[in-house]
């Protein structure tokens, strides 16, 4: 869409503010004047799944909302915000797109609010979903009874991928960096494999594994110069000449050989003396996720076990194909299969209702 110059300034400084720091609350502090100068509103809420219980959430959020938001696991039930977004992510809805109004002001949330004095009366929001087999949110509320207009919601939609980023560059190191120097807190860490570089590509750091895992996974014709992945180097140049973010998944690498697979993300670290580091991150996820009990066979057969494991670890379903050497129709005819037996019409409701029986299990 085109921006006038007041909305092209302010969106700016929101990703400036957005890229500024690995810790959501500080995040939230300093994108909060320009995002309501933007999206005229009062309040707005960071969310993210809690991987240690699949049904709950981690909460940043504007100092009004925390006591709301504290009693969010009683009025989960009728949360009609999570109901819309999670079959769409990364697409922004507003409160007008969830549901009638009048059976909005009926549901828990709108009546918790009311309770607590918080008069949310309109609000926008959006899954931010990168693949990392966890997600996260933003909604923001305005107390005022004047609904988002069509524009406000597309200037939220564009500042989607931005957004995305973020929550996930805060997952993956924001408790790493925290209160230690960086890139050094890196070294202390276990289960987690980076290379930091340089805006230039010149290596600053390497932990552990990473001379391994390129020795395994590249054969000496496939490294350059600088030891690293062509391939790598190449998207780093693409990634640091665009002006704009990129969709999501522009700045994330992956490949399947055989039973094993390599993903690395590529991610622009906060500005420090002057310059942007980059820092990647290699993971090797693991060939499957637990399945609940109740799915294993007879209810599914293996393959469809096996196909269910991959879903649940956020595998696209182009990449369980290849990795498990299938066709593309045999793929569709085990998802149809799947779908059927479990009752789900979709992947959303698939891993939310493995996430609920797994819990249970632990119970």
């Amino acid at each position: 869409m085109d921006l006038d110059s007041r909305e092209r300034a302010l969106t700016l400084e929101l990703k400036a503010a957005l890229a500024s720091a690995l810790e959501l609350p500080v995040v939230l502090s300093r994108m909060e004047g320009a995002l309501f100068q933007l999206l005229p509103a009062e309040h707005a809420a960071w969310c993210m799944s809690n991987q240690a219980r699949p049904a709950g959430y981690e909460w940043v959020t504007t100092d009004r909302l925390a006591a709301f938001l504290a009693r969010y696991r009683e009025m989960a039930g009728g949360d009609f915000v999570r109901g819309t977004v999670s079959h769409l992510p990364n697409v922004v809805f507003r409160d007008s797109e969830m549901g009638p109004r009048a059976v909005l002001v009926r549901s828990l949330p709108y009546q918790l609010c009311r309770k607590l004095h918080t008069p949310l009366e309109h609000l926008m929001s959006v899954r931010l979903d990168m693949r990392q087999g966890w997600h996260g949110g933003l909604t923001i509320y305005r107390e005022h009874a004047l609904e988002f207009s069509d524009r406000e919601r597309a200037l939220l939609q564009g500042l989607t991928p931005s957004l995305a980023r973020t929550v996930r560059n805060c997952r993956m190191l924001g408790g790493v960096v925290k209160g230690r120097p960086f890139p050094d807190a890196l070294l202390h860490q276990r289960n987690l494999e980076c290379l930091v570089l340089t805006p230039a590509l010149v290596e600053v750091l390497r932990t552990d594994r990473v001379t391994a895992l390129l020795e395994e996974w590249f054969t000496p014709s496939e490294l350059g110069p600088s030891g690293l992945p062509r391939e790598w180097v190449e998207r780093l140049v693409w990634l640091g000449r665009l002006e704009e973010d990129g969709e999501p998944g522009a700045d994330s690498w992956a490949c399947v050989r055989e039973d094993r697979a390599l993903k690395v993300t590529f991610i622009r670290m906060p500005e420090q003396q002057g310059q942007r580091l980059w820092t990647l991150v290699l993971e090797e996820p693991s060939s499957s996720l637990p399945v609940p009990t109740a799915w294993l066979p007879p209810r599914l057969t293996r393959r469809e076990v096996e196909i269910v494991g991959y879903v649940l670890q956020d595998w696209l379903y182009e990449s369980i194909a290849v990795h498990l050497n299938i066709k593309q129709h045999t793929m569709n005819t085990h998802l149809k299969n799947i779908r059927k037996k479990l009752e789900v019409e979709n992947r959303a409701e698939l891993v939310s209702k493995a996430a609920l029986l797994l819990l249970a299990e632990r119970q």
